[in-house]
């Protein structure tokens, strides 16, 4: 879908299944991630039953599939990190600042309560915990923990649910090599325009700095 330009995701098989059905009835959760942001049509149905992705994926037992299906509703825009790079934690300032204010004697007493009879179970990583929030930063672009990464067409239009991608060889034919090497592209419907590269404020140009020493 990235490189064979006109990738077709609504072609409906003789059972009357698009890809994305398909692969909701087979589990495939990286596969439907990438029809669905890829701008593959999530409520499209099949023509025998009338079921779309996610009821197939109920259908078929594929709760992880259903999950991801709910996920990625949730989240429908992908992050990039290609002009801002936050290290911090966002909620770190409001929990340190709730641990460290002034407690009353009630608060003290239920909070050791809390603490002493409260039991811990293994669950899965919050969204925008802190453990999510490793995870991103570990990996973006802008990561000073990443010595080489590839620079994105167009960082200003990450891939979007319902948003058809255009694949790299028609990015390429529309646009010069000098446009693509000075400027971003942006999606807009299927057509893709030219914008101009931000100009970085002085506070982003510090942490530039910041993250170029300590990559050094």
């Amino acid at each position: 879908m990235n490189y064979f330009p006109g990738a077709e995701t609504e072609i409906i098989d003789n059972r009357g299944f698009t890809a994305l059905i398909k692969a909701a009835i087979q589990g495939r959760n990286d596969v439907v991630a990438a029809l669905i942001m890829h701008g593959a049509d999530v409520n499209a149905v099949d023509s025998n039953r009338g079921k779309c992705a996610r009821d197939w994926a109920l259908k078929t037992g594929r709760f992880d599939t259903l999950n991801r299906l709910r996920h990625l509703a949730l989240h429908p825009t992908a992050e990039q990190f290609c002009d801002t790079y936050v290290p911090e934690w966002p909620n770190l300032k409001v929990l340190v600042s709730k641990a460290t204010a002034n407690k009353s004697a009630g608060q003290k007493m239920t909070h050791h309560l809390k603490s002493t009879f409260g039991f811990s179970f293994p669950r899965d990583p919050q969204d925008n915990g802190v453990m999510d929030h490793m995870v991103r930063m570990t990996t973006s672009l802008r990561s000073p923990f990443i010595a080489t990464a590839t620079r994105p067409l167009c960082p200003s239009s990450p891939p979007q649910m319902g948003k058809r991608r255009l694949a790299v060889a028609e990015l390429m034919q529309k646009h010069s090599q000098k446009q693509l090497e000075e400027s971003s592209l942006c999606h807009r419907n299927s057509s893709i325009s030219s914008i101009s590269p931000s100009v970085h404020s002085a506070e982003s140009e510090m942490l530039d700095d910041r993250i170029g020493e300590a990559m050094q």
